[in-house]
C-alpha cells in the first residue's frame, strides 16, 4: 500500500516578483483512491501535481511516503521514487513523436532495468487495455489526439505505479474524447491505483469519488464518497530507476534515427573535422616521403670536384673515370674539361658568338642530370648544344642534323641540351667529341659524380686521391652538407603546424559540435523531462547523450576517414606522388572523431542533466 501525507505545503516562485503557488495544503491519500481537484487556470492546481509527484520542490512543508519523510534534495532518491511510485498523464501527451508507439508507452520500464521482450509484452498488453495495440509500431506522430492521450494512460498502466497523476488529461480533447479517457482513469483505479486528476472541468471531475477545489494557492475538500478502487496497491517490475547499458545503446541509436537530418548534420560536423586530420598527415607524409626521394635522388647524393690541369700525376681523364667507376657507392661519373671561350657560328657568312666549349669523359647525361632531344650521329666527331645557344643560332634540328663551326672546325650537332639543373651554363654551351678537341688547351677540369644514397660523404673524402694521387690537395671538392637534420627539423616543424591545425580543427569542430548538440537538448527538453518524470535519474540522460554523441562521432570518424583518403589520392596523383596512407589512421579517425563528438556531447550532456522536468513538461 502507498498512502501520501502532505503538511503544510507551499511553494512560493522567487521571481521577481515572488508569486505563491500554493498556501499551506495539507492532504492525505490512501491507496486506491481518485481525487479530482478542480479550479481555474493559474490556481496552483498544476504547481501541486508537481509537488506531490517529486518533479518540484515545495518551498516549505512536509512530504511523507508510507511514513518516510520524503527528501528530495537528493536527485538520486527522489528519481527512485518517480520510478518505483508515480505514473504521469500530462495534458500535452509527451510521446516521443518519431518513435514507434510502442518507446513511448515502454518508457517508465526502460528505467526499472527490464528486458526489451518483457518490455514489449507490458507494453502491447497496455495497449491493448486502451485499444490501441494496432498502433504499436506507427509512429506517435502519425496518431489523433485522442489516441495519444489513451498512449500517455496506457505508458501508466505499463508501470504498473501505485501512484497515477493526471494533468488535465482531457484539456486537449472533445467530450467524446474525455469521457474515454475518464473511463480508462476509472479503470485504471479499479484495478487498485491511486489517480490524483487535475481539471478545471466539473463535469470530469464528477467521475472522482473525492473531489477537491482550489483557488489561488488553497486546497479546500469539496466532497467525498466511499471509493471505487481496490486497496491494494499495483506492485512495479524490476528495480526503481535503474537502466541497462545495453539498452542505453538501443535508445541513442533510436534517437539518432528519429531525429536523421540533425543527426547527419552533426556526423557531417565531424567528418570535417577528421577529414582535415587524416588529409593533412597523409598529405604531409606523402610529400616528406617525395621530399626524401627529391634529396635522395638529387641534393644529397651529388658530389663536384674542380681542379686545374696538372702533368703531375700523368692521368687521363679516362683514367680518372675509371677510378671513380670502380669505387662502391658511385652510381655515376663524368669529367669535363674545360676549353675556354671559343667562336661558335652556324654558318661561314654569319658572324660568331663567344661561348664556352666543354669536353666530357664518362656519363654526362646522368651525372649532370641533362635531357638531351638527340639526333642520328656519332658524338665522338660531334657537338651537343645548349638550347639557348640553338635559338640565339637559329638551328632547327632534323634527321641527319645540321652542323655548326667550333673554332674553325666544322662539327655536326648530334643533339641539343633541352635541361641542365647541375650545370645551367650549359644551355648556352657547347660539348664536342674526343675527336675535334685533341689538341685543344684545357683551362680548367671538374668532376661531376651521383653517388649511392647515403654514400656521399664517404666518396667526397675519396675524390681527391681518385682525381690526383699524386697531388690530392691541389683538389677542391663540393660535397653537399648532410642534409637528414635540416630535413628532419623541417619535417618536424611541418608536422608540428600541421598537429596544431588539426588539434584547432578539431576543438573548433567540438565546440561546433557542442552548440549543435545544446541546441538539439534544448529542442528535446520535454521528452528529457519526460525521462525524468518516469524515472532516469542525471547520470541516466548524461549516458544517453554521451551515448548519442559516441555513435555520431564514430559514424563522422568512418566518413572522415573516407573523406580523408579521398583528398589523399586526389593530390598525390596530381602531384604525380607516391600516397602514403598509414593503416594506423583508421582506427585513429574512428577514436578521433568518437572524441570530437564525445567533446560536443559532454557540453550538451551536462546541459541535459540539469533541465528541471517540472519547467519542462509545462503545456
Amino acid at each position: 500500500m502507498t498512502t501520501l501525507f502532505l503538511r503544510g505545503i507551499e511553494r512560493v516562485f522567487a521571481g521577481p516578483p515572488a508569486s505563491v503557488a500554493v498556501k499551506s495544503v495539507d492532504l492525505e491519500l490512501a491507496q486506491g483512491e481518485f481525487l479530482a481537484i478542480e479550479g481555474p487556470s493559474g490556481g496552483g492546481k498544476s504547481t501541486l501535481l508537481n509537488v506531490i509527484g517529486l518533479l518540484d520542490q515545495p518551498t516549505a512543508g512536509e512530504y511523507d511516503i508510507d511514513g518516510v519523510p520524503v527528501d528530495i534534495r537528493s536527485p538520486r532518491r527522489a528519481a527512485e521514487l518517480r520510478s518505483g511510485v508515480f505514473a504521469f498523464v500530462f495534458q500535452g501527451f509527451h510521446l516521443m513523436e518519431n518513435r514507434p508507439v510502442l518507446h513511448s508507452v515502454e518508457l517508465g520500464l526502460l528505467y526499472r532495468g527490464i528486458s526489451p521482450a518483457d518490455r514489449r509484452d507490458r507494453a502491447i498488453r497496455a495497449l491493448e487495455s486502451v485499444r490501441l495495440a494496432h498502433t504499436a509500431h506507427q509512429r506517435a506522430a502519425t496518431l489523433s489526439g485522442g489516441e495519444k492521450q489513451r498512449v500517455a494512460i496506457a505508458r501508466a498502466m505499463a508501470a504498473q505505479a501505485p501512484v497515477i497523476l493526471a494533468d488535465e488529461p482531457t484539456g486537449n480533447l472533445d467530450s467524446v474524447n474525455s469521457a474515454g479517457i475518464v473511463e480508462s482513469l476509472r479503470a485504471v483505479n479499479a484495478a487498485g491505483a491511486t489517480i490524483v486528476l487535475i481539471t478545471h472541468s466539473a463535469e470530469v471531475a464528477s467521475a472522482a469519488p473525492r473531489r477537491a477545489q482550489m483557488r489561488d494557492g488553497v486546497l479546500r475538500e469539496a466532497a467525498t464518497r466511499s471509493p471505487s478502487g481496490k486497496a491494494t496497491a499495483p506492485v512495479p517490475p524490476g528495480r526503481p530507476s535503474k537502466v541497462r547499458a545495453l539498452d542505453v545503446m538501443r535508445d541513442a541509436a533510436w534517437s539518432l534515427l528519429a531525429r536523421r537530418g540533425r543527426s547527419a548534420g552533426l556526423a557531417l560536423m565531424v567528418a570535417l573535422a577528421v577529414a582535415l586530420a587524416v588529409g593533412s598527415l597523409g598529405i604531409a607524409a606523402s610529400a616528406r616521403s617525395q621530399v626524401s626521394d627529391t634529396f635522395d635522388a638529387h641534393a644529397n647524393r651529388e658530389v663536384a670536384a674542380e681542379w686545374s690541369p696538372s702533368a703531375s700525376d700523368g692521368s687521363t681523364v679516362g683514367a680518372i673515370v675509371d677510378r671513380f667507376v670502380d669505387q662502391a657507392g658511385v652510381d655515376s661519373v663524368a669529367v669535363i674539361q674545360d676549353f675556354g671561350q671559343r667562336d661558335v657560328r652556324a654558318t661561314v657568312t654569319r658572324a660568331p658568338v663567344y661561348v664556352s666549349v666543354l669536353g666530357v669523359a664518362g656519363d654526362i647525361e646522368s651525372a649532370g642530370r641533362l635531357r638531351i632531344q638527340r639526333v642520328g650521329g656519332d658524338f665522338a666527331e660531334g657537338a651537343l648544344i645548349g638550347e639557348s645557344l640553338a635559338q640565339q643560332l637559329d638551328i632547327t634540328l632534323f634527321e641527319e642534323g645540321p652542323a655548326i663551326i667550333v673554332g674553325g672546325r666544322t662539327v655536326p650537332v648530334v643533339g641539343v641540351i633541352t635541361e641542365s639543373p647541375r650545370l645551367p651554363e650549359l644551355m648556352g654551351g657547347v660539348i664536342v667529341g674526343k675527336a675535334v678537341r685533341d689538341d685543344w688547351t684545357v683551362s680548367r677540369e671538374q668532376a661531376l659524380v651521383v653517388t649511392a644514397s647515403g654514400a656521399a660523404r664517404q666518396v667526397a673524402s675519396l675524390t681527391p686521391v681518385m682525381v690526383d694521387p699524386v697531388d690530392p690537395e691541389r683538389v677542391s671538392v663540393f660535397a653537399p652538407v648532410d642534409p637528414t637534420t635540416l630535413r628532419i627539423e623541417i619535417e618536424q616543424d611541418v608536422l608540428g603546424i600541421l598537429l596544431a591545425f588539426t588539434a584547432v580543427s578539431i576543438v573548433a569542430a567540438g565546440a561546433a559540435v557542442a552548440n549543435s548538440m545544446v541546441v538539439s537538448v534544448l529542442e528535446r527538453r520535454r521528452e528529457i523531462g519526460l525521462r525524468k518524470a518516469v524515472g532516469a535519474r542525471g547520470v541516466h540522460i548524461v549516458s544517453l547523450v554521451l551515448t548519442e554523441a559516441a555513435i555520431i562521432g564514430a559514424a563522422g570518424g568512418l566518413a572522415g576517414l573516407l573523406v580523408g583518403m579521398l583528398a589523399i589520392l586526389t593530390v598525390t596523383i596530381a602531384r604525380g606522388w607516391a600516397p602514403v596512407f598509414d593503416l594506423a589512421y583508421a582506427p585513429a579517425a574512428i577514436v578521433g572523431g568518437v572524441v570530437v563528438g564525445m567533446l560536443g556531447g559532454g557540453v550538451a550532456a551536462h546541459r541535459a542533466s540539469r533541465i528541471a522536468p517540472s519547467e519542462a513538461l509545462q503545456n
